[in-house]
């Protein structure tokens, strides 16, 4: 293992935080951007028909899909940010150590 690497773990354990899973951040990414599509598209769908009556049941949940989705994708690329800086910090003190090692 990389000495970024088992940096990176260490910093998990001593914060107990979970390895996350960029894999999994991906699909939330684009189920959550599939959603807002439909979201979308249902809603323009009910609200560009000719009814006389506005079918209210299907514009709630052309918003809840919109916004769900939304969330969902907002939380997918938090996990990558989380992600980055988790990385970033391990290198930030494994440089920082073996500066200390230097001087």
């Amino acid at each position: 293992m990389p000495a970024d690497r088992q940096e990176l773990a260490r910093l998990h354990t001593v914060l107990g935080y979970k390895p996350l899973n960029r894999t999994w951040a991906k699909v939330e990414i684009i189920l959550g951007l599939c959603a807002v599509g439909v979201g979308l598209l249902l809603g323009e769908w009910v609200l560009s028909r000719a009814a006389a009556a506005v079918e209210w049941g299907l514009v709630a949940a052309a918003l809840v899909l919109f916004v769900l989705g939304g969330n969902l994708s907002l939380a997918g690329h938090r996990s990558h940010l989380y992600q980055s800086n988790n990385e970033l910090t391990a290198f930030l003190v494994e440089e920082m150590h073996r500066l200390k090692g230097k001087g």
